[in-house]
C-alpha cells in the first residue's frame, strides 16, 4: 500500500479536465477536420472519436415509431428530444457511443421499468404504478437502439478483480466531485444505486471507465490510469451494491376528490415571491404550509415516486395526465404550485399546461421534491394524501 501512495498522488494531479457540459459539445478527440463524420451521419469507422452528436437515425420498424412516440410523451423533459440529455438538471445522455455499445437491452428495460429509486430517475413501469406497460418499455428500448453508432462490445462475462479500499482516494479525488462522495450522484449518475448495480455487469463499469462517455463531461480514463487501478475502481463501485426492493404495486388511481390543502383557512399569496414570475423558493412555501394558508400543491412525478413519498397533503397529478385533473383543481384565487425531482421539467411543463388551460395562478417549487425533503419537512409514503 506505500507504493500505491505516491502513484495515487501523481495521477490525482494528472486528473482529466471535463468537457463541456454542452449537449452537442464534440467529443474529446474530435478535431473538428473535415476527415470527421461531424453532424450528419454515424461513423464511417466504428470508433467513437467521431463526432456524430447531432445524427438522428431513420427509424424503420413500427416498434422504434411507436418507441418515439413514448420518448417524446415521456422523456424528452430530462432527456432531451435528440437523447443528448441534461435538458433536466443531472439527467444523463442515453446517444454517448460507449454506453449503447455496452448497455444491454435487459439493462435499458430494467433501468426504464424500475428506474433509480432515491434519485430523479422514476420507475415509469406500469407494475411500479407508471405509465408505460413491459410491451412499450421493449418499444422504448427499440427506440434507443437505433441511435446506436458502433458495434456492440461483449464485456459482460467479464469478473473484475480489485481492491475497492486502494481506490477510496482515487475516488475521492477524480469522481467525488460528480458522483458525490459515496457513489450517490450529484452532477454525474448515481454509481451506488441498488437497481444500476443489479443490472451492470463488472464489464460495463470497467469499459465505462476505460473509454468514457464522448459528448458529456465524463472522459475515459484508460489511456490516463494503468489498468490495475481502473480494477480497482470497479470494485470500489461494485462495493456499493445492496439488495433491490422489487416490490409490484395495484394500480394507482389518484385521489383528486379534495385537492386544497388547509380548506377554509386564508389563501396563500406568492405573487411578490416568484423567481422570474413562476418558481416559488421552499423557504417561502414552507412558511405559508406551517402557517396553514390554503394553497394546491401538485406532484408532477409519476404515480411510483407520489407512492414512495411525497409532500404531505399534495395531490398526485402528473404531467402527462393534466386533462384528468382539471375538473378538480379550483380556478380562483387560490395559488396551484406543482412540483417534481428534476428539479423544474416536469412540473414546470404540468404548470405550463395548465396556464395554458387558464389557471391564473401556478408557480414551481424551485428546488423541487428535494429541497423540500432536504429541508425536513412533512412527507407521506403511500396513496394517501396525509
Amino acid at each position: 500500500m506505500r507504493r500505491l501512495i505516491p502513484l495515487l498522488a501523481l495521477l490525482l494531479a494528472a486528473c482529466p479536465s471535463a468537457a463541456d457540459d454542452d449537449d452537442t459539445s464534440p467529443a474529446p478527440d474530435d478535431d473538428d477536420s473535415a476527415a470527421d463524420d461531424d453532424d450528419d451521419s454515424a461513423d464511417d469507422d466504428d470508433s467513437a472519436d467521431d463526432d456524430d452528436s447531432a445524427w438522428v437515425p431513420e427509424l424503420s420498424t413500427e416498434a422504434q415509431l411507436r418507441g418515439e412516440e413514448l420518448y417524446a410523451t415521456y422523456c424528452t423533459k430530462c432527456h432531451g428530444t435528440n437523447l443528448h440529455g441534461y435538458a433536466a438538471d443531472d439527467s444523463p445522455s442515453l446517444r454517448s457511443p460507449t454506453f449503447l455499445a455496452t448497455a444491454t437491452d435487459a439493462f435499458l428495460a430494467s433501468a426504464i421499468t424500475h428506474g433509480r429509486p432515491g434519485t430523479v430517475m422514476s420507475a415509469w413501469g406500469a407494475d411500479y404504478a407508471g405509465p408505460i406497460t413491459p410491451a412499450e418499455v421493449d418499444d422504448l428500448v427499440a427506440f434507443l437502439r437505433a441511435w446506436q453508432t458502433t458495434e456492440t462490445q461483449d464485456v459482460h462475462g467479464e469478473l473484475v478483480q480489485g481492491d475497492a479500499a486502494a481506490a477510496e482516494a482515487l475516488f475521492a479525488g477524480n469522481c467525488a466531485n460528480c458522483h458525490g462522495p459515496d457513489g450517490e450522484g450529484e452532477t454525474g449518475p448515481s454509481l451506488n444505486n441498488p437497481w444500476f448495480l443489479e443490472t451492470a455487469s463488472d464489464g460495463y463499469i470497467r469499459y465505462a471507465l476505460s473509454q468514457g462517455r464522448p459528448w458529456t463531461p465524463m472522459d475515459g480514463w484508460g489511456e490516463l490510469y494503468p489498468d490495475f487501478l481502473l480494477d480497482h475502481l470497479t470494485a470500489l463501485i461494485r462495493s456499493w451494491a445492496t439488495p433491490v426492493q422489487d416490490t409490484k404495486v395495484p394500480p394507482f388511481e389518484p385521489d383528486l376528490s379534495q385537492p386544497v390543502l388547509h380548506e377554509g383557512n386564508p389563501a396563500a399569496d406568492f405573487s411578490e415571491l416568484l423567481r422570474e414570475d413562476l418558481y416559488l423558493p421552499v423557504a417561502d412555501l414552507i412558511a405559508a404550509y406551517s402557517a396553514g394558508q390554503a394553497l394546491v400543491l401538485l406532484d408532477a412525478r409519476p404515480g411510483s415516486d407520489y407512492l414512495a413519498g411525497h409532500i404531505t397533503g399534495a395531490v398526485s397529478v402528473p404531467f402527462y395526465r393534466v386533462e384528468d385533473a382539471v375538473p378538480f383543481l379550483p380556478q380562483d384565487d387560490l395559488w396551484l404550485v406543482a412540483y417534481c425531482g428534476c428539479p423544474h421539467a416536469l412540473s414546470g411543463d404540468l404548470v405550463e399546461q395548465l396556464s395554458a388551460l387558464g389557471f391564473p395562478r401556478v408557480a414551481v417549487l424551485d428546488e423541487g421534491w428535494f429541497g423540500w425533503l432536504g429541508e425536513g419537512q412533512p412527507t407521506t409514503a403511500g396513496p394517501e394524501q396525509y
